[in-house]
């Protein structure tokens, strides 16, 4: 047994110490460990954490969890991007770790916090909390009471929340230590109330909400220590702070996209620890010169634009400018010469001149100016000639020159100049030619947009073997001719490719190397044939062959692809339709104008939310579809469909756009079709961006340097290559045939039953369409009343009436319809006086042509006294209707009579062989009667 004398005893447990300490050992204590399994347990979310239940597990080892390497207490939980399902917090959870310093629950599905014993002092409990990550939540502002107790607190970040009302300046009061701030992306509004109580603040985020009023000395000017202030994207009003100029601590400050005004002032100058300054997108006016701004030594990064085209930048300076530039941005400033000062600032590594009036050669002199370039954008300006220098070959990353005034053959040297170059973007221009071989030198190109210029001939051999790094080719409308790529071709990273709107004639089977290409856009050209066979082993999300000469059936392969998009429409294919379609989530079936044939699958709306069959020759009855709660659009106008409308379209219950137009059903107009919501009910809203979900957002990863130690700006430069997915309906309204896209879509609602030959009363239910805009029944056999209840039709703009056997009056209420444009009722049996108030005033005769027994201002037919007459008959039921009838038919019977004789008479008058055979005839006939 050994025996240790106090010296050594407490010898022996310092070398342990330090022993455990040099081989990185902690251990935490058991009550944090329950705590955790507790926080785990109520959290229960998807995401498994590593925390095991073993009493021998470690938690200082677990993931997510940092603990004090020498007191082995818990003081850091990161349990930030676990989002599963919404979650209430209950804060003493956090309890029992009273060393907490860092709670990170970013992105957490945080919905608010409790606590049932200590309330709102709730957070009073964690002494040593300093910083505390609330982001990207669904909290609201229910949670702010609760911060006032945590008056340890350095670091509060609650972006992108649904925080509402003014700036929470009396639950932040107490937080006299705070350093950062971040409110941003919430929808805050209102002015920015002193915050002198929060003296020590070293960065604050107000950015992406709806602060607004002007900025003065109440505000944010008494904020001393302030480093870095980000303003961005809120609505804030008039000229730039004089007040501003006390802060000369300022590293980073961000005014863009506000409605400041004014021109802007000297003060700027004293802002001489400025590194990041964003003044764009605002409302600012007059002449700038960057003397204003020429003793910011340490000055980075400079952008200026004005929303307000009276902005104007001189391009000369008189001072001797001390700053070393690496991004300048002066979009949208109406510079009509590059400013001169530019040409000194050798460290530049992005310039944007965008949307402005520069004209002349581009942009040969910028490369030779500038070796560290990277970034150069000069889209929308005049320039017209294309120039790069012969021997330079350049580093560039992306350049931007589309929608300029170029009208010449691309320079042979591009490819040998700009090897480095990944987005190259030259569409909109007037660029002719063919495509120069040197493109095969762009080992790097990622994206290529060449879209929308007069470029001709066929893709060179050398590009399509070179530029084994495109991911996404634009040559939509130019004249490119021949096989889409010739052999051989190697693009093996392509997933898009855009070549609608050339003169293609050739599907060639190269693509099959291709094999992640998930967007392929084909339409108007002019291929032949048949679509290959190999498309089925695609995963295409979006597949566009439309307006082309192909024929034949549909390969049975194509059927299982995962298709976001798929449009056959405007071709010549034939046979019976497939019985089931593939799509990912809810996809986008066009398939109209083509001769295919046959009855419609009853099974192909079960994960579609759009399906076109328009203009073929399918026959038959329309099935019992699927229920489908997502479906919104069913166009199947123009086939030779028979039978009732079936009342399971009654189910499709988010229909936005019924078409059944142009086809042999009969029957009666179910009244059950009030069920469908034609937007008075939203269960699933379309998004305008639908598709976008597989484009790729890159940044240049040379411009991802950080200004700000605190704040998260945004990226110097990103690319955003989404969005490439159009939605499109074609839908009759107001006599005319549309296609909605875009925003429209949350507009258009629509039903069209004409052209068939339905029977009986239009149902009274159809006036609880509230939201529709078109009502089309024309050209059917309907009878009875136009129904009252049209007059709930609130947002209607076109009914279509006409050529049907309606009687009664038009009933006087629909002047309430604020948005009638088209009320067409022609080729009808109604009677009456036309209505004249409202819209009604605007509509013209060719609406009511075919009602006799109307009556109006509108047609110049005068309402006299047999107005009553009409009144007391439209009143009567079946047999006073039938008398009308009838005396129509007495009338028409006398004057068929009539004409007939004066037609014999006339025919009488004129000597012909006719004549004579006829008078022969008479005698022959006397004289047999003689004869009797």
């Amino acid at each position: 047994m050994l025996i240790f004398t106090i010296p050594q005893f407490f010898f022996a447990a310092w070398v342990m110490v330090v022993s455990l300490q040099m081989q990185g050992y902690i251990s935490c204590i058991e009550k944090e460990r329950k705590g955790l399994l507790e926080l785990k347990a109520y959290v229960n979310k998807e995401y498994s954490y590593d925390w095991s239940n073993d009493t021998k597990s470690d938690c200082c080892r677990w993931e997510r969890v940092e603990c004090d390497r020498t007191s082995g207490r818990v003081i850091g939980l990161f349990l930030n991007q676990t989002f599963s399902d919404p979650i209430l917090i209950n804060l003493s959870l956090f309890h029992p770790f009273e060393e907490l310093r860092t709670l990170n629950l970013y992105d957490f599905g945080c919905t608010g916090w409790f606590d049932d014993i200590h309330g709102y002092k709730s957070l009073g409990k964690l002494k040593k909390l300093e910083i505390l990550d609330m982001g990207n939540n669904e909290v609201n502002n229910s949670v702010l009471p609760f911060l006032n107790a945590a008056s340890s607190l350095r670091t509060l970040i609650l972006h992108g929340n649904n925080m509402e009302g003014t700036f929470p300046m009396k639950e932040l009061k107490d937080l006299s230590n705070l350093e950062l701030l971040d409110l941003s992306g919430n929808l805050l509004n209102g002015p920015v109330p002193g915050l002198a109580v929060l003296h020590k603040l070293h960065a604050l985020d107000l950015s992406d909400n709806t602060f607004s009023g002007s900025l003065g000395r109440e505000g944010l000017c008494q904020l001393k220590n302030l480093q870095e202030l980000d303003l961005s994207q809120n609505e804030f009003t008039g000229p730039f702070p004089q007040c501003f100029s006390s802060l000369t601590q300022l590293q980073v400050l961000d005014m863009s996209s506000n409605q400041f005004n004014g021109t802007l002032p000297s003060v700027i100058s004293n802002l001489d620890s400025l590194e990041y300054l964003s003044l764009s997108d605002n409302k600012f006016e007059g002449f700038f010169s960057f003397d204003l701004i020429a003793n910011l030594s340490k000055l980075k990064v400079f952008k200026l634009s004005s929303k307000s085209s009276l902005l104007h930048i001189e391009s000369e300076i008189s001072l001797q400018l001390k700053f070393r530039l690496s991004v300048i941005d002066l979009k949208y400033c109406n510079l009509e010469a590059v400013p001169s000062f530019l040409q000194q600032q050798k460290d530049l590594r992005l310039i944007n001149l965008s949307n402005n009036k520069l004209t002349g050669i581009s942009p040969s002199w910028f490369l030779e100016n500038y070796p560290k370039l990277r970034v150069l954008l000069l889209w929308n300006n005049s320039f017209t000639i294309f120039h790069l220098p012969r021997l330079l070959v350049h580093s560039l990353h992306v350049l931007d020159l589309s929608v300029n005034k170029f009208d010449e053959w691309l320079p042979n040297n591009i490819g040998h100049v700009l090897p480095n170059i990944s987005h190259l973007n030259l569409s909109n221009n007037g660029f002719q030619g063919n495509l120069p071989s040197s493109f095969s030198e762009m080992k790097k190109i990622f994206f290529l947009d060449l879209s929308h210029n007069n470029l001709s001939g066929s893709l060179p051999k050398k590009f399509c073997i070179g530029c084994s790094s495109l991911s996404i080719l634009k040559l939509s409308y130019n004249r490119f001719s021949g096989k889409i790529f010739p052999q051989p071709m190697k693009l093996e990273s392509l997933r898009v490719l855009i070549a609608d709107n050339n003169q293609f004639t050739e599907i060639t089977d190269v693509l099959i190397h291709s094999k992640g290409l998930v967007f392929l856009e084909l339409s108007n050209n002019s291929l032949q044939g048949v679509i290959p066979s190999w498309f089925g082993g695609f995963y295409f999300l979006y597949l566009s062959v439309s307006d082309n000469l192909l024929n034949g059936t549909i390969p049975s392969t194509l059927f299982n692809v995962s298709f976001q998009l798929l449009d056959l429409s405007r071709n010549k294919f034939s046979g019976n339709l497939p019985s089931h379609f593939s799509f990912r989530h809810m996809g986008l079936l066009y398939l109209h104008d083509n001769e295919f044939s046959g009855p419609v699958p009853s099974t192909l709306l079960e994960n579609v939310m759009l399906l076109d069959l328009r203009n073929n020759k399918l026959s038959g009855t329309i099935p019992r579809f699927v229920s489908n709660r997502y479906f919104l659009y069913l166009l199947l106008r123009g086939n030779a469909l028979t039978g009732h409308i079936p009342t399971s379209l009654c189910e499709l219950k988010s229909i936005r756009v019924l078409d059944l137009a142009n086809n042999r059903l009969n029957g009666s107009i179910p009244p059950c079709l009030n069920n469908v919501s034609f937007g008075r009910s939203l269960d699933y809203e379309i998004d305008p961006d639908f598709g976008s979900s597989y484009g790729m957002v890159r940044a240049d990863q040379e411009l991802e340097e950080s200004y700000s130690r605190s704040l998260v700006l945004p990226l110097e430069f990103e690319l955003d290559y989404s969005g490439y997915l159009d939605f499109t309906v074609e839908f009759a309204s107001k006599r005319r045939y549309d296609s909605y896209m875009g925003e429209s879509f949350k507009f258009m609602f629509g039903l069209d039953f004409s052209s068939n030959e339905l029977i009986g009363e239009i149902p009274r239910e159809l006036g609880d369409f509230q939201r529709i805009r078109a009502l089309n029944l024309s050209h059917n056999s309907l009878s009875g009343l136009v129904p009252e209840s049209f007059s709930n039709l609130t947002d209607i703009e076109s009914i279509d009436l006409s050529f049907n056997v309606l009687h009664g009056p038009i009933p006087h209420d629909l002047t309430k319809l604020d948005y009638i444009v088209v009320f067409n009722v022609s080729y009808n049996n109604l009677s009456g006086l036309i209505p004249s108030q409202g819209k009604f005033l605007s509509l013209d005769v060719t609406n009511y042509i075919g009602n006799p027994f109307l009556c109006g201002t509108t047609i110049n037919k005068s309402c006299d006294d047999n107005t009553s007459g009409f009144k007391e008959i439209d009143s009567h039921s079946g047999d006073d209707e039938t008398a009308i009838d009838m005396e129509t038919f007495y009338w028409s019977l006398f004057a068929t009579y009539g004409i007939t004789w004066m037609a014999f008479i006339v025919f009488l008058c004129f000597d012909s062989p006719w004549r004579q055979a006829w008078f022969r005839l008479v005698n022959v006939f006397v004289s047999f009667l003689k004869c009797v």
